[in-house]
């Protein structure tokens, strides 16, 4: 999948031409090797016939594979606009995080923070959005507020668990 998107796209078309009908598992795999393969607009294309021609439901798996491949290619907007789409009883935190790394690989700012503010929304307890919103500002030399961040992180006694290798 890593780095054979036009492969991946090629295979779904040869399934289809002899007849094999894709399931929820084949989409997956193709969005996700569209979204590491930079294939953006074929990527799109496969979410939507997903929904209008195969009429599957997407699961969250397809969603922030949707997300992360418009996060990457900086289309944040669009990734935005998915996101407020994904139905609430299968919507997840880890959706706004795809989010908020992409708007940190990106530098926006204004973006970050109100994905910041819906993923408190959810769950305020996880140190890492705090820490990423706190470094996406110190990027862009906003020294003062990222400061303020990482004080109301104190305030909530909310803590970053540092990283652990374990090999």
């Amino acid at each position: 999948m890593h780095g054979m998107g036009k492969e991946a796209v090629e295979n779904f078309g040869m399934m289809e031409s002899v007849g094999v009908r894709p399931n929820h598992v084949t989409f997956l795999s193709v969005l996700g090797a569209c979204s590491h393969g930079g294939l953006v607009e074929e990527g799109l294309e496969f979410f939507r016939k997903m929904n209008n021609y195969c009429q599957f439901s997407p699961g969250i798996k397809h969603y922030g594979c949707v997300i992360d491949m418009l996060g990457r290619a900086g289309r944040l907007r669009e990734a935005e606009e998915i996101a407020f789409q994904i139905p609430d009883e299968i919507d997840n935190v880890v959706i706004w995080r795809t989010l908020l790394g992409a708007c940190s690989l990106h530098g926006n700012v204004e973006m970050a923070e109100h994905v910041t503010r819906k993923i408190q929304e959810m769950e305020r307890g996880y140190g890492g959005d705090y820490v990423l919103m706190s470094n996406i500002l110190t990027g862009l030399g906003k020294f003062g507020d990222a400061e303020k961040v990482r004080t109301l992180m104190d305030a909530r006694e909310i803590f970053k668990t540092p990283g652990l290798s374990l090999g």
